[in-house]
């Protein structure tokens, strides 16, 4: 006997054997090739998510969880960094500017910031035959000053007012507040906001000497460490509250180098150039203290006033900085920077956070703007939230770019910057060019690879909850994995394919 099934429900099969067809078709490449990684990773309960396209045709080459908001780490940089492409443009400088200013017999010198995180920076005038090293940039000024017959100075005043004065990000970790990593955004910066502290060692068991980069001689730093023959050092320099107090703790063996961040960077910077100047023999004298006889601008400060130097920067130096070497203070400036270019008003995390999903609501669309949660422009805070799928969207829409060359270079390359001891015996057949990110319980790497055949794929991966132990061993591998899979794909495919 022959049985058929009713006209309603051979329908509904034929539907879902379309829907079946349909969703083979829409299937990337590399979909399988992901579940098949993520179910042999050794990731301890951690969660993966994974995004890969086609630069040249915009297809989908594979995805997992690639919907999914997680925590980017440094990988938040891409966001920032290329917004304040977009948005400042390839060729934009930041500059410095010194001005005069006279009146009552008075002068005073009116230092400019435009937020700009290299001013002073010795991993950009150390690598930079054109940069101005401390020395060389104080020696500028002082000769700028005296080429005028300016012998003395009233008063110095840091109009840092581009940004501002909400100097560390809330979501910070207060415990990590005197770390390089976690500097203080100004308006005006020097030296990355940090105090390069090198302690000594003295007689033994007795107290060490220290040295410091800038020479600070108003800095209180209180040292309680002990000078050891044997063993290892463990000198560390504690700032636990927000003023310029430091104290030297642990065992000194010999001589190290402790970067520890300032508070109130814009005023650091005003009166690191005070005493650099009065050392110079320009006299510096409002109330008989060099640090007393600078101030920060106030909201109705107006000068007519003259420069006499300007020192500039190169946003790609910037980005350079912000990418390759994933510098924190850099990512942040730049997204205060973007939030003041389009405001007017002083940059902030808030308005930064509005121009960069304004961005993605143009270019990519409206529900990645929704769903991207942008605490900060470095990656530090752990409220950022974005998800793959919408890193590789905004990689793709940097690509596009008739500078995408330009961005594409500021990020690091296989033994080069964040990526210096990664990929470096991998033999991929592409070129990589990627931004890593790392937080705790946090693994990422995003970016590009370009085959020699003219493929390209832009691809996010980002891993979240991942614990301490065979979970964080296995991370970075896992990652690798992903990244030789991509690589194998484009080798596979004949030149113009999905162009």
């Amino acid at each position: 006997m022959t049985h058929r099934l009713p006209n309603q429900f051979r329908a509904i099969s034929i539907l879902g054997l379309l829907s079946l067809l349909c969703s083979l078709c829409l299937a990337g490449p590399l979909d399988s090739t992901l579940d098949h990684l993520v179910g042999n990773a050794s990731l301890a309960g951690g969660k993966a998510a994974i995004h890969i396209i086609d630069l040249n045709s915009n297809r989908e080459l594979g995805e997992y969880q690639s919907t999914e908001l997680m925590i980017p780490a440094s990988n938040m940089k891409l966001l920032s960094s290329g917004a304040a492409f977009m948005i400042l443009g390839s060729d934009f400088e930041f500059r410095t500017t010194f001005d005069i200013f006279e009146a009552n017999g008075h002068k005073t010198l009116i230092i400019r910031g435009s937020g700009d995180p290299a001013l002073g920076d010795p991993g950009i005038f150390e690598d930079e035959e054109q940069a101005l090293s401390h020395e060389a940039l104080f020696d500028a000024i002082a000769k700028a000053l005296t080429d005028r017959g300016i012998e003395s100075i009233h008063e110095i005043v840091v109009d840092d007012r581009v940004f501002d004065r909400i100097w560390a990000h809330p979501d910070w970790p207060i415990d990590q507040l005197n770390r390089w990593y976690c500097a203080e955004v100004g308006g005006l910066n020097f030296q990355t906001n940090v105090i390069r502290m090198f302690p000594i060692p003295g007689s033994l068991g007795g107290t060490p000497l220290l040295e410091m980069q800038p020479d600070l001689p108003w800095i209180d730093v209180q040292i309680k460490a002990k000078t050891i023959s044997k063993g290892r050092d463990s000198a560390w320099v504690a700032r636990p509250t927000p003023a310029n107090k430091f104290t030297l703790y642990g065992n000194v063996r010999g001589k190290t180098d402790i970067p520890v961040s300032v508070h109130q960077p814009s005023l650091f910077a005003g009166r690191v150039f005070a005493h650099a100047l009065s050392k110079r023999g320009i006299k510096i004298d409002n109330n008989g203290y060099i640090e007393e006889s600078v101030r920060l601008a106030s909201p109705t400060d107006i000068w007519d006033s003259s420069p006499i130097a300007v020192v500039t920067t190169p946003i790609t130096d910037v980005i350079k900085r912000t990418n390759t070497d994933s510098y924190n203070l850099y990512a942040e400036s730049l997204l205060k920077r973007i939030g003041h270019e389009i405001t007017g008003d002083p940059g902030s995390w808030e308005n930064g956070a509005s121009v960069v999903r304004l961005l993605l609501s143009q270019h990519v669309n409206a529900s990645a703007a929704q769903s991207t949660i942008i605490a900060d422009g470095s990656g530090m805070s752990r409220d950022n939230k974005v998800t793959p799928k919408t890193l590789t969207k905004w990689i793709g829409v940097l690509a596009r770019l008739d500078d995408w060359d330009t961005f594409k270079a500021s990020l690091a390359t296989p033994g080069n910057g964040t990526l210096k001891r990664r990929f470096v015996n991998t033999n991929l057949k592409s070129t990589l060019h990627a931004k890593s990110g790392y937080l705790n319980g946090v693994y990422a790497l995003s970016g590009v690879l370009e085959h020699p055949n003219g493929q390209r794929a832009a691809f996010s991966i980002i891993l979240n909850n991942i614990k301490p132990g065979a979970g964080s061993r296995a991370a970075k591998p896992f990652i690798k994995d992903v990244v030789i899979e991509i690589d194998a794909y484009l080798e596979e495919q004949t030149p113009g394919f999905g162009g």
